[in-house]
């Protein structure tokens, strides 16, 4: 995978970006109009998915009317001076505001400030020629974005969720080998974990992406069945993570076990951390009745208070009690993925032995 993504140095985003640009520059030479604010609209208008741009350019558009029309307006009547460039930028910024234009805003004030040092006479010829170079770029970006190198993202998602799940064991790992020697997590097992949570947002974002496209390309059952297996993994990756967290927030400095309860506990979180390693697929009897052992305990945890004097500040929950619902909770999202994984045939469905960034 690594070496794969080594060579992977140009994305399908950048070589749509560069596409863009050329046939821009064509279109704009062919009808002789300026080319450097088409180019610019163009280069912003290639976005994450075919919605966002088509969203964005109908945003961008009126912002950069907004922009070019302030900058128009002052230079007639102040020139070609600092206060042009400063009124312009201000208006423009303002008025997207106002309109809630936030997308077109940055492009907006830019074509603002870049109209007025090229522009000496004929304003309302300029402001016309730059609504069209505006369009020009808005529509064949979105064209672009749409037709060549549509943006597709189950093998990316797909990729994302099966590292996830190897990521999520290898930090259950550091915090067993944290717990067994009685110490709190290292510094990096605390950005091992950081990490983690970037992933699942990325992954999340991803599948967000995917959504919005949806209903715009073709998808066969079988890839509509693995995002939807995919998606319901990451949800509920994402509890299982929270839990995690949990756990490496709990006291366990304080905390006083037999050895065997620490021994059935060990043996609880490696299957735990096996079972995740081979992404839920399956569970063995052996650690449902570790489950068991340790729901047992949970309780027996609860229901013995004899030793908390009525009068004496306490907390419900120790440290022990508060490892074992942790656990106890990971362990029912892991039958849940189970299930995922037994009703849509067993993991991730797609061939995603390739890490696939197509939209960088």
């Amino acid at each position: 995978m690594n070496q794969v993504r080594k060579w992977n140095i140009v994305g399908g985003r950048v070589i749509k970006t560069g596409i863009a640009v050329f046939l821009t520059v064509l279109v704009c030479k062919f009808f002789n109009i300026p080319t450097i604010f088409a180019v610019i609209t163009a280069i912003v208008t290639i976005e994450p998915t075919a919605t966002d741009s088509i969203k964005k350019g109908l945003v961008r558009f009126p912002a950069s009317t907004i922009g070019s029309a302030y900058a128009m307006t002052f230079t007639f009547f102040l020139g070609h001076q600092a206060l042009s460039y400063a009124l312009a930028a201000m208006f423009t910024i303002v008025t997207c505001q106002k309109l809630k234009l936030h997308a077109g805003t940055l492009v907006a004030t830019l074509t603002a400030v870049a109209m007025i040092p090229i522009t000496a006479d004929h304003f309302f010829t300029a402001f016309l020629i730059r609504l069209a170079t505006t369009s020009t770029g808005i529509i064949v970006s979105t064209l672009v974005n749409f037709f060549i190198l549509p943006p597709h993202y189950l093998k990316t998602i797909s990729g994302c969720t099966e590292e996830l799940f190897v990521k999520t064991a290898n930090i259950m790992e550091e915090w067993l080998n944290a717990l067994i020697e009685g110490k709190v997590i290292t510094k990096e097992t605390t950005h091992n974990l950081s990490n983690l949570n970037l992933s699942l947002h990325k992954a999340v974002q991803f599948v967000q992406y995917e959504q919005k496209d949806w209903k715009y390309y073709r998808h066969t059952k079988k890839e509509m069945r693995s995002f939807l297996a995919m998606q319901k993994q990451l949800h509920i990756l994402q509890q299982i993570i929270y839990h995690i967290d949990n756990l490496a927030r709990a006291p366990i400095e304080t905390w006083d076990w037999s050895q065997n309860k620490k021994e059935i506990l060990q043996r609880t979180i490696h299957s735990i951390i096996s079972i995740l390693r081979n992404y839920c697929n399956e569970i063995d009897e052996e650690h449902f009745k570790l489950i068991a052992e340790l729901d047992k305990k949970f309780w027996d945890y609860k229901n013995d208070l004899g030793h908390c004097k009525p009068n004496q500040y306490h907390h419900h929950f120790s440290s022990e009690s508060i490892i074992l619902f942790e656990v106890l909770s990971i362990h029912d999202m892991l039958e849940e993925l189970k299930q995922i994984s037994e009703k849509y045939g067993g993991g991730n469905q797609l061939n995603c032995s390739v890490h696939l960034n197509v939209e960088d």
